[in-house]
């Protein structure tokens, strides 16, 4: 196994996307890591993963670190996934193109292969931002990695010249001879370039997010605080719904609506999941939820909550729906204040 790791400063763009207030909104973290792997293969359940590239960003400094975990041959998988689990042991948030659908859950089913526990992390994919919440599906010709790369003018930076498809033949090439000690070093270098590009374009490509309207996205992508994940939220006709991951140890946990607090929680201590609801109210106007037993919160947190949807609240109501239009950035704030009241009734019980 091949480890390489290497400090670079991101650029200007990205750092101010990072530290602008949209990003911190939603996505306020301690640690991101972009992710991005290189596999034998599409099929998890029989094809290897060879390569395994992170870049990793603390917001506030300028410099960055990149990571590479190369497995020498299909053998040494495990030792690379050993690795790359602890290495995100400590990150609050992954990005990817296209993790949701590919890498993560490719890392997650290998990782069950090895009976390796992985971390539940909350996984920003821009692909699924461009495809689902945003006008550039309807402009550009492919949404590829690559595609983006040009549409934000930042194609030049990328020095490697070959896909996905023909990393894994020169990997087979690298790996048919025996001896270590005679395996190409070009053939290594052309395949840890690929692997490098894709992670430090796709950090560059963290911009995208100005195109992106994410009070409605949120609500299908879910967010992350520093104890839950949460993966989705919704209004019914009569409930807020919110369903989340547990990020560390899973805790069995039920309460049922009472006189104390009108929300029903559940914990599911086995796999993680996790779900609440609240109660909502419904007028011909549209949906308001009573924040009568969120008060103390909302007094004692310097206001910290709502704070963007200040004007959609009337007499402690907070409307979520207006004449059958959905309030995004109101149900988000309430999403928020919800879950740091799941998290108080939970460490209150």
């Amino acid at each position: 196994m091949k480890i390489i790791r290497e400090n670079f400063k991101l650029d200007k763009k990205t750092l101010e996307t990072l530290n602008s207030k949209q990003f911190n909104r939603f996505f306020n973290a301690n640690k991101t890591s972009i992710f991005d792997i290189e596999t034998t293969g599409l099929y998890p359940k029989h094809d290897k993963i060879i390569l395994i590239g992170f870049v990793h960003i603390m917001p506030l400094h300028n410099d960055s670190e990149l990571v590479q975990f190369f497995a020498e041959s299909p053998e040494e998988e495990k030792d690379i996934l050993l690795e790359a689990i602890r290495e995100i042991s400590d990150s609050d948030m992954l990005i990817t193109y296209n993790g949701r659908s590919f890498d993560v859950p490719f890392l997650d089913t290998r990782c069950k292969k090895y009976s390796i526990q992985s971390k539940n992390i909350f996984n920003l994919d821009l692909y699924q931002l461009v495809r689902n919440y945003s006008t550039l599906k309807n402009i550009m010709g492919s949404l590829s990695q690559k595609s983006m790369e040009e549409f934000m003018q930042i194609n030049h930076l990328r020095a490697d010249e070959i896909s996905g498809g023909e990393s894994v033949n020169l990997y087979n090439e690298y790996t048919s001879n025996d001896s270590a000690s005679f395996r190409s070093s070009a053939l290594l270098n052309k395949i840890l370039l690929h692997n490098r590009d894709d992670v430090l374009q796709l950090t560059r490509l963290i911009s995208l997010l100005k195109y992106f309207d994410l009070n409605v996205a949120v609500e299908k992508i879910g967010f992350t605080t520093k104890d839950l994940l949460v993966t989705e939220y919704a209004l019914s006709s009569t409930q807020f719904k919110i369903n989340g991951l547990q990020k560390n140890e899973y805790i069995d946990y039920i309460s049922f609506p009472s006189l104390k607090f009108s929300g029903k929680i559940e914990f599911n201590g086995e796999n993680g999941f996790w779900q609440a609801e609240y109660p909502i109210y419904t007028r011909k106007e549209g949906k308001f939820v009573d924040l009568t037993e969120f008060k103390d919160m909302l007094s004692s947190n310097n206001n910290k909550y709502l704070m963007l949807s200040k004007n959609s609240i009337v007499d402690n109501k907070l409307i979520l729906s207006n004449y059958g239009k959905q309030n995004s950035t109101a149900c988000y704030d309430f999403a928020r204040l919800f879950v740091d009241k799941i998290k108080y009734e939970i460490n209150h019980k």
